[in-house]
């Protein structure tokens, strides 16, 4: 309960600072269906904004659909690489946002694990990571 009235609490912040305050970070060419939170969302083009504070901004680029706002954890890995990219942890064919990783930088952004992912990593068959490059502007 904590966990969501602090969700709703940041949207509200980052709904108020503007559309000036958006950053983009990268684009994304997603070739398969994928679940963000309990969202699924269809193949195609996106643009991810950083909006401070955790906050995270998916927009699609064809203008079809809303964009969705998430409460990103903050993760760090060993080294820097070079590459950005989304990575996305599947189950069979049913694929999971899990992480936002930028050039050049250790830390990145982790997606708290759905109710329905967990699910279906307690019976499913071991999780396989797939990696999308990002570009930049």
């Amino acid at each position: 309960m904590k966990r969501l009235c602090l969700a709703a609490a940041l949207l509200t912040v980052a709904f108020s600072m503007g559309v000036q305050a958006q950053i983009l970070d990268a684009r994304a060419e997603v070739p398969f269906d994928f679940w963000l939170g309990q969202k699924l969302m269809p193949a195609g083009g996106y643009s991810i904004y950083h909006m401070g504070g955790g906050v995270v901004l998916l927009r699609d680029e064809n203008g079809n659909r809303a964009g969705v706002m998430l409460l990103a954890d903050r993760v760090s890995r060993p080294e820097p690489h070079q590459d950005a990219k989304w990575e996305f942890t599947r189950y069979g064919d049913v694929y999971f946002l899990s992480k936002i990783w930028t050039a050049n930088q250790r830390d990145g952004y982790g997606i708290p694990k759905s109710a329905r992912e967990k699910e279906l990593a307690s019976r499913s068959v071991p999780p396989k990571t797939t990696d999308i490059a990002l570009s930049t502007k």
